[in-house]
């Protein structure tokens, strides 16, 4: 079991990728995504197909948490759905609504839900990121894929999205994604996260 370094408890706990120890607060591997003007997405390598995929994945989770995306991108079912249960008081009621759908509204969109709030709910401003920010989510990533040993599970990209953004310092956009509520897969994608940190760390590719 890992102890705390400051107040040497085994009380830690596995939260967003993070150890946090549950004595005195204190949080392991809280300073590895300090990205700086030296380490964009751009000068970290991409080491196969595999890699290019998740990395393409990601970057579509967030880029859609960022708002670039079209209305025209929502189907039409979907959005008669939706148009129909106005009007919304924020994103909670579009999420419930959407988990009511019908068999006949195929997709859900849930990633979308960023542009949903802002096209449904004209009195919520929606915090967008800049071009430096979603520079600095993707570096990130990278950083965790180079750290990723194929052929164990990966972690949910929702999860990895939510941790990210914590990391950057963008936590007011987290009430307008679609984050994983169920507690038991939470604790599953987050000791996942701490293994693949732990093994960069150990293997001297990220700062301890």
């Amino acid at each position: 079991m890992d102890v705390c370094p400051l107040c040497y408890t085994k009380r830690m706990i596995v939260e967003l990728g993070s150890l946090v120890c549950t004595n005195c607060g204190h949080e392991n591997f809280s300073n590895m995504f300090n990205v700086n003007e030296a380490y964009t997405p751009y000068s970290i390598p991409i080491s196969g197909p595999a890699s290019y995929t998740r990395v393409k994945r990601f970057k579509k989770y967030l880029q859609r948490a960022a708002m670039n995306q079209s209305a025209s991108t929502i189907p039409r079912d979907t959005w008669d759905y939706l148009l129909e249960g106005q009007p919304y008081r924020g994103p909670g009621n579009i999420v419930r609504r959407l988990k009511r759908a019908p068999k006949n509204v195929r997709k859900k969109c849930y990633d979308s839900l960023p542009i949903l709030v802002r096209l449904l709910c004209p009195h919520i401003n929606v915090p967008t990121l800049s071009e430096r920010e979603k520079d600095n989510a993707m570096a990130a990533f990278f950083m965790l894929d180079l750290a990723y040993r194929e052929g164990a599970p990966f972690v949910s990209y929702l999860y990895v999205l939510e941790f990210i953004l914590i990391k950057v310092g963008r936590q007011d956009v987290l009430p307008y994604i679609s984050r994983i509520q169920c507690q038991k897969r939470r604790a599953k994608y987050g000791t996942r996260l701490a293994a693949i940190i732990r093994d960069a760390i150990s293997g001297g590719s990220l700062p301890a």
